[in-house]
């Protein structure tokens, strides 16, 4: 189990998170859970409510986007944030690979941060509007 001081530099290690100050992520990291998932197991299900983030800590990851490759992805990725800030319902099946560590944000305290800490809310609107301009 990580403490808050290494969930914060975690999570300023994530591209979501990373240009917001380390301060502003105390309280972001607060409202993380840390949950496993085993070799198989869904994180996310396509069709279902965007009720979550989570942010890979350890382990492997494959996102089943429909219509689109596959990608697996691993440590410091973001899966499920287009989900809860558009409102619309997942968008890929996202499998661990193997066991899965990662940092769970549940939708309405993820809204929470935004409302409460600007610098979340702007760091975040940068890193959308990055992939945006670079087609990630």
């Amino acid at each position: 189990m990580l403490s808050t001081v290494e969930r914060v530099l975690f999570l300023k290690s994530a591209d979501i998170f990373g240009n917001i100050p380390t301060r502003d992520l105390v309280p972001v990291a607060a409202v993380a859970d840390e949950v496993h998932f085993s070799p198989g197991e869904l994180l996310i299900r396509y069709g279902d409510r965007a009720d979550c983030l989570y942010i890979v800590l350890s382990g492997d990851v494959t996102v089943h986007p429909k219509g689109r490759n596959e990608v697996t992805v691993g440590e410091g990725a973001v899966l499920g944030e287009m989900g809860i800030l558009s409102g619309r319902p997942r968008s890929a099946d996202c499998i661990a690979v193997g066991d899965v560590t990662a940092l769970r944000i549940g939708r309405d305290e993820f809204w929470e941060l935004l409302g409460e800490y600007p610098a979340v809310a702007l760091g975040v609107i940068q890193v959308l509007v990055r992939r945006i301009e670079t087609g990630q």
